[in-house]
């Protein structure tokens, strides 16, 4: 069930964002495009990783990269198991303006909670805070309003659904951060190669565009690995 108040906010956004085919793809350009949203979000990250030879700066931002990892994958795994509501383009009864450009609906999954894409995006501003303050806040109002605001006014999301990202991946990503052992984990895997940085160079580099896509194909081996266990189990079981 949606509560009064998250269908308001909803109801409020779309009617001041979305007044016709223009304003929708003008915000659907904002929460839409890849390189706009994640600009400011990706390059910080890049920056921080590069600017200084820091083993211990690395190393929590490796922990935080794996806890923003997991976190969008969860977040992805409770919209297909946990649905509270309907995704509001999806659902008559929410009355919003839906702009809907090359079918796009049809794509979208029916669970909306919480957001995957504020997840990551609170996740990786969440690294940014940790190391520099000033550009995680920057960073964050970016993402509020191009992951967030953006995306309740065309309907793709409710409020809570960005409420629910906003505890999620942040609150991961400290929880990672707050645990000794991790952090003593994350700087051990760090220190194995120290003689080969550019391999973790590289991996850093294979992640961040990995997240820039939104993980798509993680999420896709994911799935391709449960379907081939599915397939074996369903074997076994027949033979048995």
């Amino acid at each position: 069930m949606t509560g009064n108040a998250d269908i308001e906010i909803l109801q409020a956004l779309n009617r001041f964002f979305v007044l016709n085919d223009h304003e929708g793809k003008f915000i659907l350009g904002i929460a839409g495009n890849p390189l706009f949203r994640g600009f400011p979000i990706f390059f910080s990250l890049a920056a921080l990783w590069f600017s200084v030879d820091c083993n211990a700066r690395r190393s929590r931002m490796l922990l935080g990269l794996l806890a923003a990892c997991l976190a969008t994958l969860l977040s992805v795994w409770v919209q297909h198991h946990f649905t509270p509501h309907v995704r509001p383009v999806l659902d008559p009864a929410t009355r919003i303006r839906i702009f809907d450009p090359k079918g796009l609906l049809e794509w979208y999954r029916k669970g909306s909670f919480p957001s995957d894409t504020a997840t990551l995006y609170f996740s990786l501003v969440a690294i940014i805070f940790l190391e520099k303050r000033l550009v995680g806040i920057l960073c964050f109002v970016w993402a509020f309003v191009t992951v967030g605001v953006a995306r309740v006014a065309l309907g793709l999301h409710y409020p809570s659904d960005v409420l629910g990202a906003l505890v999620l991946g942040p609150g991961l990503v400290w929880l990672f951060e707050s645990i000794p052992q991790l952090r003593t984990l994350s700087g051990r895997a760090l220190g194995l190669f120290q003689t080969r940085p550019y391999i973790v160079h590289a991996l850093v580099i294979v992640f961040l565009a990995e997240a820039y896509n939104l993980l798509l194909g993680l999420q896709g081996i994911l799935t391709g690995l449960s379907e081939i266990g599915a397939l074996l189990s369903a074997a076994l079981t027949s033979r048995s």
